[in-house]
């Protein structure tokens, strides 16, 4: 297997134990996105906040990547189509389906959803490869399932029978299926691409998808002040949930395999409870310490099982 770096995964240059603490970064970054987004809802418009985040994040990429990318400008030709597919799912059509959600879902809903990653990637890895599902990663799952059920319900199990998703939650959900897609189909990607020049691309190809939407957003008149606090924001979401995260991501599906890798997202509940109760003054009870617990368990279990 390959990552969106395109190392070759028989030969990973780096220890099986800091591919697991990129991964645990990883989940830090993307629960800050959760809170960061929700703080610009009302103030900078979905796809007004999509568009820049990425076009800011291509900027930034460009002075690292810019000479990789043009040494390997005849694989990104031939492979085009792989490359098209990879930033639909992995950057446009998971990030519209995130910030659309979270204009009107909470933080913690989303960030709690987003721990179903593992689940979505477990099964598209079923179904398009073919990987058996141990006891081991069936326990994990189920782990951190309950963990992430009891942060929703607030403790109440019981309240499962009457728990209700909005518009919000479905379109978080989208963008979890979005991005189960995009890290089983890091296998096919060509060997030895470098992780800069590809990132590049990935972001180069976003934009213009992307662009329709801004576009009509303007054209309803919906537009975004430029205080500090909304550059704050784009920024912080363009240089480490998008450039950092997106690294990091890519090196560990490649050294830990895309299920062990998916367990990693069950920590963003946890991490994203934690940043809620910090900056958006939410309460913290027994039961997320209790839920945090069951993430970290299920979390535990799965990163035990690596994709060969």
């Amino acid at each position: 297997m390959s990552d969106a770096g395109g190392t070759k995964s028989s030969k990973p240059n780096i220890p099986i134990w800091v591919a697991y603490g990129m991964l645990i970064m990883t989940a830090v970054f993307w629960s800050a996105t959760a809170v960061a987004v929700r703080a610009s809802a009302g103030d900078i418009p979905p796809h007004s906040f999509t568009f820049w985040r990425w076009t800011i994040a291509f900027l930034l990429f460009m002075p690292f990547a810019a000479k990789p990318f043009w040494q390997q400008r005849a694989i990104y030709r031939k492979h085009w189509l792989m490359m098209s597919g990879l930033s639909f799912t992995g950057i446009t059509g998971f990030t519209i389906f995130y910030f659309l959600g979270l204009q009107v879902t909470t933080a913690i809903n989303a960030s709690v959803l987003s721990g179903a990653t593992p689940i979505a990637i477990v099964i598209v890895s079923f179904v398009i490869l073919r990987i058996k599902l141990t006891p081991t990663v069936i326990a994990g799952t189920v782990l951190g399932i309950i963990g992430s059920l009891v942060i929703i319900l607030n403790g109440d199990l019981s309240a499962i029978s009457t728990m209700k998703f909005g518009v919000g939650d479905l379109f978080i959900v989208a963008a979890m299926t979005s991005w189960a897609v995009y890290t089983v189909c890091l296998k096919w990607l060509p060997p030895d691409l470098d992780p800069f020049g590809l990132i590049l691309v990935l972001t180069g190809l976003s934009i213009p998808m992307v662009l329709p939407f801004y576009m009509w957003e303007i054209a309803q008149g919906q537009f975004f002040d430029l205080n500090f606090k909304n550059v704050g924001l784009i920024l912080f979401t363009a240089i480490f949930p998008s450039v950092v995260a997106y690294l990091f991501w890519n090196k560990g599906v490649e050294v830990a395999g895309p299920n062990a890798a998916g367990f990693s997202s069950y920590l963003i509940p946890a991490f994203g409870t934690v940043l809620s109760v910090l900056l958006l003054d939410e309460s913290f009870q027994l039961f997320h310490a209790i839920a945090i617990a069951l993430i970290f368990a299920g979390l535990y279990l799965g990163m035990r099982v690596q994709q060969a």
